[in-house]
């Protein structure tokens, strides 16, 4: 690392859209620029590096990558991931030899969980898992302090069965936890509500267009009666869920991410009953708080950012 550099490149790679920011050393953004994540595999390969030559600076010290999907973190290979056609791509190989600036990569969701351990809602906690509810369900977890991968793929919680009866799962098997509670699921209840109440608010707020998530949690948070159930129904699934993960490793905290977190305690309240009823032992054990996550949409390129510095020690 070069005297001059007090900075980070954080970069998140996300289903969707992809976000850069020179991040320090204390988890602070000190500049953000947000676009579209290529759609093509050829594509991911050029377009991220092009973006972060464009924005390095002699303060920058080095990069670090969080990527939506398996990532092999020691080899700084993303194995598998949205967009990018069955192909590999060596991110960490890439950008050291394009950039010359040290590179680290992980599991965008490791990141997020990373930046809510260091600087975010679960601050001061060592044992720590993190939720994040957006298309599918996506999970991280910090044990003793660091970021936990297992042989390399932890954190694929959205994917573990909760009801083998239940709904196919667009991974292939049926009752996965995420067809129960994520963000397609929400889009899912947000259409069967409006359909059932076409005078209802939700298909209000969806003006004629098709229901999604966010008009349901609108509406729920208008207090309309209809949404309030259906988000309770899916949260009472996320409390479930997240009982089997505190049963299986005991964390200190849980931290809830993603968009349908930003309804707050209408939402993880009934969560936190489910999940007490479920919870084994729950009676006899120190309370596990559930709570919402802090840095919302910049977790991901903060985990990057701080995941750069800590390679740098």
């Amino acid at each position: 690392m070069n005297d001059r550099a007090d900075l980070t490149l954080g970069i998140d790679l996300g289903g969707t859209k992809m976000a850069f920011a020179h991040v320090d050393a204390s988890g602070e953004i000190v500049e953000h620029l947000t676009m579209a994540r290529p759609a093509t595999a050829a594509e991911m390969e050029i377009v991220p590096v092009e973006v972060a030559r464009s924005l390095l600076t002699p303060r920058i010290g080095a990069i670090g990558i969080g990527a939506a999907g398996m990532v092999d973190a020691e080899a700084g290979v993303l194995i598998w991931g949205p967009n990018v056609e069955g192909r590999q791509v060596r991110f960490r190989q890439i950008f050291e030899a394009e950039l010359g600036i040290p590179t680290v990569v992980d599991n965008d969701t490791n990141l997020s969980g990373l930046a809510e351990a260091r600087v975010g809602a679960a601050r001061g906690y060592r044992h720590v898992c993190m939720i994040t509810l957006g298309t599918g369900i996506g999970g991280a977890w910090v044990i003793d302090g660091r970021p936990y991968r297992g042989r390399g793929f932890a954190g694929e919680v959205g994917h573990i069965p909760v009801d083998v009866g239940g709904p196919r799962c667009t991974c292939g098997q049926k009752g996965c936890w995420e067809t129960f509670a994520s963000g397609r699921r929400l889009d899912q209840m947000a259409r069967d509500v409006a359909a059932a109440r076409p005078g209802g608010l939700v298909a209000k707020r969806a003006r004629g267009g098709l229901p999604d998530g966010r008009h349901l949690t609108g509406a729920a948070m208008e207090g309309d009666p209809d949404a309030i159930e259906a988000l309770e129904e899916m949260a009472w699934w996320l409390g479930v869920g997240i009982a089997g993960l505190v049963a299986a490793m005991d964390p200190e905290v849980v931290v809830v991410g993603g968009g349908v977190s930003q309804v707050g305690d209408l939402f993880l309240d009934a969560a936190r009953e489910s999940f007490r009823e479920a919870l084994e032992g729950s009676d006899h054990r120190d309370p596990t708080p559930i709570v919402c996550a802090a840095l919302r949409e910049d977790a991901g390129v903060i985990g990057a950012g701080l995941h750069a510095w800590e390679s740098l020690l």
